[in-house]
């Protein structure tokens, strides 16, 4: 018995020191997070243009020049509208008006009160976008997380979609709204916000996430990296990020249109999905299975290529919008 008292109090003192260790790393990086967000969100941070969507300022970049056919793109998770420019220059020398706006939490716009950001909510702010910059008819494109939001404005408002362009889009039609991982934890404000200000809006952490998503990690340059950090910076970041992993990443979808299958058979704009063939995180099977459902989609598979093909294959991408406009306008 003296054994196994003795050894229990060393396992009780190790857990204790691990458990110590990660309270403080957690508690560094939440101070860090309060330090280094000092940009205001809206048009007194990053200087660009504004309009008010929701009674809220967003931020967004333009190319091209105006009266071209409208591009519109939509980022994903952890990305901003300047993460699209590679594209977007391709697009604006082939004669489009390219308009990528930072919907949040991410990017300089500011965040809503609610905390909402589910796909629903997407969807009005991309509509309510379009309709502050005075555009009616344009072709809509989202990645990644945006697709759902993406697909429900297309939905909603199909006499307004001249196309819809979804790369390597994140529906999860096949499974079920999980239930967040660390949920319980991220529910609380004050430990949810020190896990998401280590992991999401942690500046060391987005070369490795960059890397970790795409499949030649030598396009993941240090400018590259800078330009993902930019907006780490802006107030309010690692809170409102935390309330976006809770409503919108794990959002329950199940009752939304973007979850209904009969929506995709009756939606017939047309409609081009791109995909990469070595995609770890929406496998190629899932752009098969919803290239299937949607009767106008056509899908194009790029090769060596995982999850976000507007920086892995710019050019290609970019060509491939342009030309899909081209017959859609």
């Amino acid at each position: 018995m003296p054994l196994m008292r003795a050894i229990l109090r060393w396992f009780i003192r190790i857990a204790l020191g691990i458990a110590f260790i990660l309270i403080t790393v957690l508690a560094v990086f939440s101070g860090l997070a309060g330090w280094r967000e000092s940009v205001p969100a809206g048009r007194d941070g990053r200087e660009g243009s504004y309009v008010q969507v929701e009674g809220r300022d967003m931020h967004y970049m333009s190319w091209g020049l105006e009266g071209g056919p409208v591009v519109i793109l939509v980022h994903g998770t952890v990305s901003w509208a300047k993460t699209w420019q590679p594209v977007a220059e391709r697009l604006a020398e082939r004669g489009y008006r390219v308009l990528a706006p930072d919907f949040p939490p991410f990017g300089y716009s500011e965040r809503p009160g609610d905390g909402d950001y589910s796909r629903a909510a997407l969807a009005r702010r991309i509509i309510g976008f379009a309709d502050a910059v005075g555009v009616e008819r344009f072709l809509l494109a989202g990645h990644s997380f945006a697709g759902g939001g993406t697909l429900e404005a297309a939905f909603s408002n199909p006499d307004r979609i001249a196309g819809l362009v979804l790369l390597d889009a994140a529906l999860r039609l096949s499974t079920p709204s999980p239930e967040p991982p660390l949920g319980a934890w991220m529910r609380m404000p004050v430990l949810g916000d020190a896990i998401t200000a280590s992991t999401f809006t942690n500046p060391l952490t987005i070369g490795y996430g960059l890397r970790s998503f795409v499949h030649d990690p030598a396009i993941v340059s240090p400018d590259l990296v800078v330009v993902y950090r930019e907006p780490l910076a802006v107030a309010g970041a690692t809170q409102s990020t935390r309330l976006w992993y809770l409503s919108g990443l794990f959002g329950d979808e199940r009752g939304s249109p973007s979850a209904d299958r009969e929506q995709y058979r009756r939606f017939t704009r047309p409609v081009l999905l791109i995909w990469g063939r070595q995609d770890t995180v929406t496998p190629l099977a899932q752009g098969e299975e919803l290239a299937g459902l949607v009767p106008s989609a056509e899908l194009v598979v790029l090769e060596d290529v995982n999850h976000i093909p507007q920086l892995e294959k710019p050019g290609e991408v970019a060509d491939l919008i342009a030309d899909f406009a081209g017959r859609v306008f």
